[in-house]
């Protein structure tokens, strides 16, 4: 399967393994919290030489979001070349604190109601894509504010599920500038709705390349 980035509090591990259809006797787990370099590099291609001759077996990275970008950065490449061969799981209770280029190697799914992004206005921002930069200020003029960073963990949300039918360098372009954009949206003092315009109106050019 390709890459799960896996959101959500769970009280203990077999919540999540009955919720992702898992069998503990057949899971390496690793948890980020206390990460060593060294360590996790070997655990990810000891992982990868048994998941080469037993592909049953799934491998789950509890605390994802805890380890340093170094420790992050190991799984950089393995997720890249192996993609849907790896059976990797991140567990994360703040994908924020993941590296934009590891989230644009998985696909996020949410576990918790209170991580589940506003739907609705995926087909508003298709519909922007497609008519202009007109219709993406438009769009964007008419939006309270405060639903801005909401808008757009439902946009990234959106691209990293479109994975599962293929994955293209202009898919991920976009993935990785709406990550970006949606971190902006996240800080204090910032306008939210010049950076929900800037990123309608880049990623339509981008489509339009």
């Amino acid at each position: 399967m390709i890459p799960k980035i896996a959101v959500g509090f769970f009280d203990d591990k077999e919540e999540l393994f009955a919720k992702l259809s898992l069998t503990e006797n057949l899971v390496m787990g690793f948890d980020g919290a206390e990460a060593k370099l060294d360590d996790l590099r070997t655990w990810v291609y000891s992982g990868i030489n048994i998941l080469t001759t037993t592909p049953k077996y799934s491998m789950v990275i509890w605390n994802a979001d805890k380890m340093s970008p170094e420790c992050q950065a190991v799984l950089l490449k393995p997720m890249e070349e192996l993609g849907e061969r790896m059976n990797l799981i991140l567990v994360v209770e703040n994908e924020n604190q993941l590296l934009s280029t590891i989230l644009s190697r998985g696909i996020m799914e949410y576990y918790n109601k209170f991580f589940f992004p506003v739907e609705g206005c995926w087909d508003e921002i298709r519909k922007c894509w497609s008519s202009g930069p007109a219709a993406c200020i438009a769009f964007v003029d008419q939006l309270d504010k405060e639903k801005a960073a909401l808008v757009m963990e439902e946009v990234v949300r959106k691209l990293q599920a479109s994975f599962i039918t293929g994955i293209n360098q202009k898919r991920l372009t976009i993935l990785d500038l709406a990550i970006s954009s949606l971190a902006e949206l996240k800080q204090t003092n910032i306008n939210k709705k010049l950076i929900l315009d800037n990123f309608l109106i880049c990623s339509w050019r981008m489509i339009k390349s």
